[in-house]
């Protein structure tokens, strides 16, 4: 929990059970209105680059990353860290950490998806 958030809740606590509700009905009402206010993300379908035969996992990164460009790659970074660790370190095999790198990349398509209304 940032700062924000825990003066928000501090805040909160301070108010009676009355004022409690027409704080989340406001905040509520906010929430409503950015996103009546956000313009629909346009989707942007894959554009699939094939495998080639005995590609690293790094290549495989560059190949998903190719492919998933509309991905925000920050949003991605921590969990590919985490599997390219487990084939340089943990001694994983590059046909399994690639296999879970595409299911990776295909999950979070699929919340992109979602992000855009579809």
């Amino acid at each position: 929990m940032n700062s924000r958030e825990r003066r928000i809740l501090r805040l909160l606590r301070d108010l009676d059970a009355p004022a409690q509700e027409q704080l989340l009905a406001f905040a509520e009402f906010l929430q409503a209105r950015g996103k009546a206010q956000k313009p629909a993300a346009t989707l942007v379908e894959p554009s699939i680059v094939a495998p080639v035969a005995g590609e690293s996992v790094v290549g495989a990164i560059k190949r998903l990353r190719q492919s998933y460009a509309m991905l925000e790659a920050k949003q991605l970074l921590g969990d590919t860290a985490n599997l390219m660790s487990r084939h340089a370190v943990g001694g994983a095999s590059a046909e399994e950490v690639i296999a879970e790198l595409e299911a990776l990349f295909a999950l979070h398509y699929a919340r992109y998806r979602e992000s855009c209304g579809e």
